[in-house]
C-alpha cells in the first residue's frame, strides 16, 4: 500500500545550503524532519540524495538530468525561458508498508511513476530512503519544462493522476492499494481524476484509436496489431493492457482508464459479436495459359474530356482510387484538426458579434459578464424555490428550469472565455508584428550601411 504527496519549493535556490549540510540535521533520523521544512531545490536535493539514506546514492536516478549536476541543470532550464521566480520545484514522496517492498522494487517503482507522471516534460531526481522502517521514494521536479518552458501546476486534477498513476503501478507489482474514502474537504479524487482523463488530449486519441482497432479488427490478435500499426507500444501486465504512443512516456492503463468495458475479456467478445463467424476467403483459380477476350476491343466505352485526364494523370501518378476507403488521422494531425476547429470557433464568434478593435471585444466581455451575473442570481432564486418546495412534480419543473438556466449560463462562461482568447490573441499578433518590422528595419540598415562601406571602399 503507497501513498503519495506532494508539496511546492519556493525559496532561493542558494538558501539554507548550511541547514541542508549540517551534520547534525542531517543525521539518519528521519522523525527529526518535517516535510514542510524543505523550501529550497539544493536542500530538497541534499536530503533526498544523501548517502547515508541511499546506500551511498545507489537508488538515486536522474531523468533528464544527471544527480551530480542536477540543480545546475534545472537553474539553466529557468534561466533558458527566464523563469527563475516563483515555485522553483516541488518535491514529492511515495511511502510503502512496512516489510511490503525490497529497496530494489521500491526504485524501480519510484523511477516509473516519475517517468509516467513527468518523465516527457520535466527533470526529475528519484531517490529511495532506507532510513526507515517504511522504505519510501522522493521526487524532486522541476517546475520549469525543458521542452516548452511551461511551469508545472500541482492541482487537484495532477494530484489525483499522481494518486492513480501511483496505484495502478503498484497493482501491476502485486502490492496492495489505497481505497479511495470521502475526505473531510469532501473533495472526490476519483471525479478530478475523470476530468483530468477527459481533458487530455492524450488520453482522448488513445480512446479513439482503441475503439477504431476493435471495430476493424477480425480477431484480438489483430486488434493488438493495429494497435501497434498506429505507432502504440503494448504492453501486459496482471492480464492487463497498457499502451503507450511515443514520445509521451505515460503508460495507459485502458481498463483502468476507461472502464472495465476495455478489459481483454471484453475486448475479445466486443471483437466476436460483431463477427460472429469469419467467411473462408476461397482464391480464385489460376490460369497458366495465356487468357483471350472475346469481341472487339473497339467497342468499349472510352472515357472522355476530365473523366479521361483524370485517369490519365492517375496512370501517371500510379495512384488508382478505391471506393470506400477510410483513413485514420495521425495524433498529430488531429491535434492541427483541433486547433483548426478552435481558430473556425473563434472567427465565428467574431463574425456573430461583428468585433474588429479590442475595444469592442472587451466592451462585449463586460456584457457578458452583467448577463452572466443577471443568470446566476436566477439560477439561485430556483435553487431556493425548490428547497422550499414540497410537492415531487413540482419540483422536477423547478429542476427542469434550473437545468435550462444552467445551459445558457455555460454558453455565457464559453463566450467570455472566448473574448479573453481573442484578447490575448491579438496582443500577441501586434507583439509579433512590432518584432518582424523591428527585424525588417535592422535588415534594411544593414544593407544602407553595407552599401557605404563599399563607396568607402572605392
Amino acid at each position: 500500500m503507497a501513498t503519495t504527496k506532494i508539496w511546492k519549493v519556493q525559496k532561493r535556490l542558494d538558501h539554507v545550503i548550511n541547514y541542508a549540510t549540517n551534520e547534525e540535521k542531517t543525521k539518519n533520523n528521519y522523525s527529526e524532519y518535517e516535510m514542510d521544512n524543505f523550501d529550497s531545490i539544493r536542500q530538497v536535493m541534499t536530503y533526498t540524495t544523501n548517502p547515508d539514506k541511499t546506500e551511498k546514492q545507489f537508488y538515486a536516478t536522474g531523468i533528464n538530468c544527471e544527480i551530480e549536476d542536477a540543480v545546475k541543470q534545472m537553474q539553466f532550464v529557468k534561466i533558458l525561458y527566464g523563469k527563475e521566480n516563483g515555485i522553483l520545484a516541488f518535491h514529492a514522496y511515495q511511502s510503502f508498508n512496512e516489510g511490503e517492498v525490497t529497496p530494489d522494487i521500491a526504485h524501480e517503482i519510484g523511477v516509473k511513476l516519475a517517468n509516467e507522471m513527468w518523465g516527457d516534460r520535466f527533470q526529475v531526481v528519484v531517490s529511495t530512503h532506507l532510513n526507515t522502517q517504511h522504505i519510501h521514494n522522493h521526487f524532486v521536479i522541476n517546475s520549469v519544462s525543458f521542452k516548452d518552458g511551461k511551469k508545472y501546476y500541482s492541482n487537484l486534477e495532477n494530484t489525483a493522476l499522481l494518486r492513480k498513476t501511483s496505484d495502478e503501478i503498484c497493482e501491476e507489482y502485486g502490492l496492495s492499494i489505497l481505497k479511495e474514502k470521502p475526505c473531510k474537504s469532501g473533495i472526490n479524487f476519483e471525479n478530478f481524476y475523470k476530468k483530468s482523463v477527459k481533458d487530455s488530449d492524450y488520453y482522448k486519441f488513445a480512446k479513439e484509436d482503441i475503439d477504431y482497432a476493435i471495430e476493424h479488427s477480425w480477431t484480438y490478435k489483430e486488434f493488438l496489431k493495429r494497435l501497434k500499426e498506429m505507432g502504440y507500444e503494448v504492453y501486459f501486465r496482471a492480464n492487463k493492457i497498457s499502451v503507450r504512443m511515443y514520445p509521451h512516456k505515460r503508460n495507459i492503463r485502458i481498463e483502468r482508464t476507461f472502464g472495465e468495458d476495455y478489459s481483454i475479456e471484453n475486448i475479445q467478445n466486443k471483437i466476436c459479436s460483431r463477427y460472429p463467424s469469419r467467411e473462408e476467403i476461397i482464391k480464385p483459380k489460376t490460369y497458366d495459359k495465356r487468357l483471350l477476350y472475346k469481341g472487339s476491343a473497339k467497342k468499349l466505352r472510352k472515357p472522355k474530356g476530365i473523366i479521361a485526364l483524370y485517369y490519365y494523370y492517375c496512370y501517371l501518378l500510379k495512384v488508382y482510387p478505391k471506393k470506400n476507403l477510410n483513413y485514420k488521422l495521425t495524433p498529430k494531425m488531429r491535434e492541427e484538426v483541433k486547433k483548426m476547429d478552435k481558430y473556425s470557433e473563434k472567427i465565428r464568434f467574431l463574425c456573430k458579434y461583428k468585433l474588429e478593435t479590442i475595444n469592442d471585444v472587451e466592451n462585449l466581455k463586460e456584457e457578458k459578464k452583467e448577463e452572466l451575473q443577471k443568470i446566476l442570481n436566477t439560477r439561485n432564486r430556483l435553487y431556493y424555490k425548490r428547497q422550499k418546495v414540497d410537492n415531487e412534480s413540482e419540483k422536477d419543473v423547478v429542476t427542469k428550469e434550473i437545468i435550462s438556466v444552467t445551459s445558457v449560463l455555460q454558453k455565457v462562461r464559453k463566450e467570455i472565455k472566448l473574448c479573453d482568447e481573442v484578447g490575448d490573441n491579438s496582443r500577441k499578433m501586434k507583439e509579433q508584428i512590432k518584432e518582424m518590422k523591428e527585424k525588417k528595419q535592422e535588415k534594411i540598415k544593414i544593407k544602407e550601411k553595407k552599401k557605404k562601406d563599399r563607396r568607402y571602399d572605392r
